[in-house]
Formats: C-alpha cells, structure tokens, sequence
C-alpha cells in the first residue's frame, strides 16, 4: 500500500477523533511535564545489596510521589498514546451496536479497556524503578533494548494477532453492556501483553519524557497495523529499512528466472 493512500486513511473516521484525542492528552502531559514523577534512583549503594536496598527505593519513591499521583500521570500518558490503537475496535464495537447503544456500548469498552491499562500502571512504574536502580544511567537504553527484542519476538506477534480478534456484541440490554466490557478487558489483556515494553520506555525517558512518548507511540500504531501473521521472530517495527530489504529479497528470490 502507497504512503498517500495510508495517509487518506488517517483522514477517515474514527481516525480524526482519535488523533485528536492524542493530542489533547499530549498538550496535557507537556503542561504537566514540571510534575511528571520519573524513577531516578541511584544503581548501589555500597555495603548494601539490592535486597536490602529494593523495598527502600519503593518506600522512597511512593513518598515523593503518591499513588494518585502516579496513576494520574498515568493515565495521561494512556491518553496521548492509546487512541490511535483502538480505530479497530471502536469501529467493531460501534457497527455491531444499535444506533441509540452505540455510545453506551463504546463507553463500555473503553471502561474496560482502560480499567485493565491503569491495573498495569503501576505494576510498569515498579518495573522501571527496578531497571533504573539497576542499571542506573543505562535504565533508557535497556529498556529500548527490551522493547526491540521484545518487537522482534513470535510472542509479542502471537498477542497482537490475539488483538486483531473481534468479540462478538450483543444487541439488547446487559447482555450488549457486559459484552462490551469483556470485549474491552480482552482487548486491553492482550494490548498490555504486546505493548508493555513499548509503554516502559517512555517512564525511563527523563527530560526526553515528551519526545520519547511520541516515539514509543508511533512505534506501537506501527506495530498495531501490520496484519496477523504466522509468530515467528522477525524485524521489529523499529528497523523499516531492514524489513523492507529482506521483503525485496523475498520477491526477487521468488520471480521466475528469465
């Protein structure tokens, strides 16, 4: 498909509002970066081991910055980068709903949806202060290097297949409420499973916070398009050029030889 024709699809609903969404989640997160609460603890303290250490740098870090705090930051974050992945859904959810449900269905599954996001916040929050008091300057760099492996691997392929999967939504009453909101936690199950370690990079970026968040964004929407495919490890989204090399050398190997 030609990067016009990609481009004109942007155009179309839901993509516009979605965007939109996004940026109005972006402006947010700029305004609030002076806040924004970022893991920065030192990688060892001699004589003592990261045992020891460990429920210290939690305590530390929760009292600097209190969990409504976090989840709060959090949730912004979720704003400015997860509504360009969920067209596919929404669109789902709203042709299979009837014309007087089709708000209610779609506020059902975004409940859910991000009722299971915000569960992971924290859960992520820890795992970036682990690496960072682990590797200290090198928290950023690990957890892009995570993040591509991760991109890489027939796991991270066999989730997002799981998430090119529609669930079926009734029309009628609780039936159509509860089926959007388990459509939203599966939906949300298995985005979390293929784009934690995306979502990692940007609670380690610092001052890059911002830039980094909107790149770690682009890299999951890229990630979101690919169609299903056989999990297998392969490029990660992070290398077009080399993706794009060994499929003309796929289609040059394949041609009849003249």
């Amino acid at each position: 498909m030609q990067l016009g024709s990609v481009l004109r699809n942007f155009t179309q609903a839901p993509w516009p509002l979605l965007f939109a969404t996004a940026g109005l989640g972006l402006a947010l997160s700029v305004y609030n970066a002076g806040n924004v609460a970022h893991p920065t603890f030192c990688s060892s303290v001699e004589g003592l081991s990261i045992v020891t250490l460990w429920p210290t740098v939690l305590e530390a870090e929760f009292a600097l910055n209190p969990l409504n705090r976090l989840l709060a930051d959090w949730a912004l974050m979720l704003v400015a980068m997860m509504p360009p992945l969920l067209a596919m859904p929404l669109m789902h959810v709203w042709r299979s709903s009837l014309p007087r449900r089709r708000l209610r269905a779609s506020v059902g599954f975004l409940l859910g949806y991000g009722a299971l996001w915000m569960a992971a916040g924290p859960i992520l929050t820890v795992l970036a202060l682990l690496l960072q008091f682990t590797v200290a300057e090198a928290a950023l760099a690990g957890a892009l290097l995570i993040a591509t492996l991760w991109s890489a691997s027939p796991w991270h392929r066999a989730a997002l297949n799981r998430g090119h999967r529609m669930r079926r939504i009734g029309l009628f009453g609780w039936a159509a409420d509860r089926d959007c909101l388990i459509f939203g936690m599966t939906h949300g199950g298995w985005c979390i499973a293929s784009c934690w370690a995306w979502m990692l990079v940007p609670l380690l970026g610092g001052a890059w916070h911002i830039p980094i968040m909107l790149f770690a964004g682009a890299m999951m929407l890229t990630e979101r398009l690919t169609p299903a495919d056989r999990p297998r490890w392969r490029w990660p989204a992070i290398s077009p050029r080399l993706d794009l090399y060994t499929v003309l050398i796929a289609r040059k190997a394949a041609r009849p030889h003249d």
